[in-house]
Formats: C-alpha cells, sequence, structure tokens
C-alpha cells in the first residue's frame, strides 16, 4: 500500500478511544475520503487536546500506509451544541460509525452532516412542544438523508409489489424486506400508515404531527434492521435524560 499523504481535510469528530498511555484514536467523517481512524500521538499532552472532542469541525492532515492513519496537524473550529441536545449528536454519530463503510466517499451525506450540526447548535434547549418537535423534525431529516445516501431508504410513493403509485386517501403496510403494501380493507388498524403521510416523508415534509410519528416509525424499521441487532447506545442515553428532565418538573 502507498503512503497517503493528506492535507487540510475538513472533518468531524465521530468518537474517540484511548491508545495506550497518552495517545488517542480518532474516527473521522472526512469530506473527501468519508470515514477513517487516525492516530494522534501524545494527544494528551498536548495544548490543543480540547480540538478532539466530539462534535468539532477540523481541518487535519494525515500522513500513512495502513488503515490507521497519523495525524500530522490540527486546526480546530468549535461547534457549541447546547448539552440537552448532545443526544442528537451522540446518536447521528453512532448512526455513521455503523452504517457508514470506511474509507468511501460521500461528499453529500458530509455536507449534510454539517448542516445538522448547525442547526442543531442554533435550537433551544428548552423543553416546548415546538421544540421538541424542531429537534426530532432534524433527527428524522438526518435519518432520511443518511438512509438515502446509503442506498437503504425505501421509496414510500409506490407499492412494491404493485408498482401502483401511493395514493393520499389509502392506508399502507411497510416490511423493510418487501417495502410499501397496500393494506387490506379488513386489516387496516393503527399501524398502519396512511398514503398522505407516507408522501410527505417521501417529499421530507414533516410538518404535521402524524407525517413526523410516522416518519419516527419507519425509519427506526429501516435503521434497526441495518443494524443487524446492535445496540445504539446513544437511544439509551436519550432514554435517561428524558427521565432526568421528568424528575426535575
Amino acid at each position: 500500500m502507498m503512503q497517503q499523504r493528506v492535507n487540510d481535510q475538513a472533518a468531524y469528530v465521530l468518537h474517540r478511544r484511548d491508545y495506550q498511555d497518552s495517545s488517542l484514536i480518532l474516527d473521522l467523517f472526512t469530506q473527501d475520503f468519508g470515514r477513517i481512524g487516525v492516530l494522534v500521538k501524545g494527544a494528551k499532552k498536548r495544548r490543543d487536546i480540547a480540538s478532539f472532542q466530539i462534535g468539532n469541525r477540523l481541518s487535519v492532515s494525515w500522513s500513512g500506509k495502513s488503515d490507521l492513519k497519523i495525524l500530522t496537524q490540527v486546526d480546530c473550529q468549535t461547534i457549541n451544541i447546547p448539552v440537552e441536545l448532545l443526544s442528537g449528536l451522540f446518536y447521528a454519530n453512532e448512526l455513521l460509525l455503523y452504517l457508514l463503510p470506511k474509507a468511501d466517499a460521500y461528499t453529500e451525506l458530509f455536507n449534510d452532516y454539517q448542516q445538522f450540526l448547525i442547526q442543531l447548535s442554533q435550537l433551544s434547549e428548552d423543553d416546548s412542544a415546538s421544540d421538541q418537535q424542531q429537534f426530532e423534525t432534524l433527527l428524522r431529516l438526518f435519518e432520511i438523508n443518511l438512509l438515502t445516501e446509503i442506498g437503504t431508504m425505501l421509496p414510500l410513493n409506490v407499492e412494491s409489489d404493485a408498482g401502483q403509485a401511493v395514493e393520499i386517501d389509502q392506508f399502507y403496510d411497510i416490511d423493510v424486506s418487501q417495502g410499501v403494501t397496500l393494506a387490506a380493507e379488513q386489516q387496516r388498524t393503527a399501524y398502519n400508515y396512511g398514503g398522505k403521510e407516507l408522501l410527505a416523508i417521501q417529499q421530507r415534509d414533516l410538518s404535521t404531527a402524524k407525517s413526523l410519528q410516522a416518519a419516527k416509525k419507519i425509519l427506526r424499521q429501516i435503521i434497526d434492521f441495518n443494524l443487524q441487532g446492535r445496540t445504539l447506545q446513544s437511544r439509551n442515553f436519550y432514554q435517561k435524560l428524558n427521565l432526568l428532565k421528568k424528575k426535575r418538573h
């Protein structure tokens, strides 16, 4: 494998872990090289160790022949995300770590992720219904963008078996392995999805409570299928955070 030298690459820290006594291994999401791992030698002794916090926007340089590159230079731009919303950052990062293959470029997704972080930093920490809806909407739109980019998002505007266009006044079932199918008249329940909501999600319009709720259920099905049994720690963190909020009120 040839020696690789890359300079001034835009990147975000998805995950960090200790290596030996004073070093760190970072999982980065980069603009042109996708997800890569880099070793930061002596990171814990560096004055700029704060640069390697999760969520920071970096400009990095690295070299190396192996899959694990050696960081040679870093500049940092901090993005301040409210503490109460950090669960959203951890969740998005876990999805990228589990669902993105290493070293494949996803430039459009990188831009989506960057915009997601900026919008997350601009949200209020308040617990009002409208603030929570904005937070949920951001998460769902990021999930849609991610699943679309990696080719696992189901088309929600057409029946998978019949090829018929989804209709606003009909009800549908969704199976991750089969797609969208028309629900039988006698089998319509609260678990079915309205065609109106499916078409709205397809258009990334989550402005109603129904479309947002349907999107959450559908996207979780698709994501869990692709996780193949792996558990997201950020979901547990989010649940614990919600319990703490309820105890405060």
